[in-house]
């Protein structure tokens, strides 16, 4: 990959939409205190899920995911557990998940500035083994999900995001309640859906629940690959963790942002509104990479193939915007 072909970082909007007022009081995140990474252990390549070749040749990484590693000291774990719960007032609900909070990104600049920090990102890429970029779509920074208020209702059912790269961590401390695993399940989306087609239940033997040391661990995934869900508590308790996104930095990989399943959990005018910005701004990395590549040259075919290139990014993003709210929330079910 030359460094051309590297996509600038899109700076965070200015405004905020309508509705999201800032946290009155909150910490100011300091990476110095409120960071304390360590790397995992072990990373699970996709091809140890039952990808073939071919299927990994289109993801931006042959990684998977990981076994749990820290992420944040007793102090930052403290002020984030401080920001969650202030943010739990503005939970919604979807058809998978009862309660969560998107967008607090908007509302606290604290959980902005952790979910964008440099020092964090650089980690992160370097586990997954790509350069990468805090997601330019706001909604997928800082994803917050809280217990259902019903005990035994699981957290999120059983999917895979609408995103390429995140990290699943925990806000609250696991070992204080009863419940609330984070699974994931080591084998193919295409084998999930198989089963459930099937009505059969899945493989208890590939049901992976790492065990979280505390508040501030995580593990990271190629999220729209490892298929994984959040169980419910089985006693009354708080369970709250944070799911950040991230954006391959190579531009030319394909775009997968899942518009589609966005409009329908998002506030409508923020979701196409953020999903917009995010295709402009792949298309002018797109462009600004060939003009800083210029050489002059007789091969008009492949001058037409970077035009047809960026006509096919801009009529399928016209075409998403002009199909949304068909679709249906899609995941595996309990």
């Amino acid at each position: 990959m030359t460094q051309t072909a590297l996509a600038k970082p899109l700076d965070f909007p200015t405004g905020r939409p309508h509705g999201f007022a800032p946290l009155e009081n909150e910490p100011q995140f300091d990476a110095q205190r409120h960071l304390q990474i360590e790397m995992p252990d072990e990373i699970l390549p996709l091809s140890a899920l039952g990808y073939s070749d071919a299927e990994i040749a289109e993801c931006p990484t042959p990684f998977g995911v990981t076994s749990i590693f820290r992420v944040l000291s007793d102090e930052g774990a403290a002020c984030l557990l401080d920001v969650a719960r202030q943010l739990e007032q503005f939970t919604t609900s979807n058809a998978r998940i009862a309660r969560n909070v998107r967008g607090a990104v908007y509302r606290s600049k604290f959980l902005r500035d952790l979910c964008q920090s440099p020092e964090l990102t650089a980690a992160i890429s370097k586990i997954c083994g790509t350069p990468l970029l805090p997601h330019t779509l706001p909604h997928q920074l800082g994803h917050l999900n809280y217990n259902p208020l019903e005990v035994g209702e699981n957290v999120d059912k059983w999917h895979v995001d609408t995103l390429r790269i995140d990290f699943v961590m925990f806000v609250t401390d696991p070992k204080s309640v009863e419940g609330g695993e984070f699974q994931y399940y080591k084998g193919t989306k295409a084998e999930v859906a198989a089963l459930k087609a099937d009505g059969k239940p899945l493989d208890p033997e590939k049901i992976v629940s790492p065990a979280m040391p505390g508040p501030g661990y995580a593990v990271v995934q190629q999220g729209n690959m490892v298929v994984h869900r959040a169980k419910g508590l089985t006693a009354p308790g708080e369970r709250i963790t944070m799911v950040n996104g991230y954006v391959p930095q190579d531009i030319e990989f394909p775009d997968f942002s899942r518009f589609d399943q966005l409009y329908l959990v998002d506030p409508k005018d923020v979701a196409a509104s953020e999903y917009t910005r995010h295709m402009k701004w792949m298309a002018r990395e797109r462009i600004d990479a060939q003009l800083e590549g210029f050489e002059f040259s007789e091969d008009t075919a492949k001058m037409a193939e970077e035009f047809e290139s960026l006509s096919a990014l801009m009529l399928e993003t016209a075409k998403e915007l002009r199909n949304a709210g068909t679709a249906t929330v899609e995941h595996f079910g309990d």
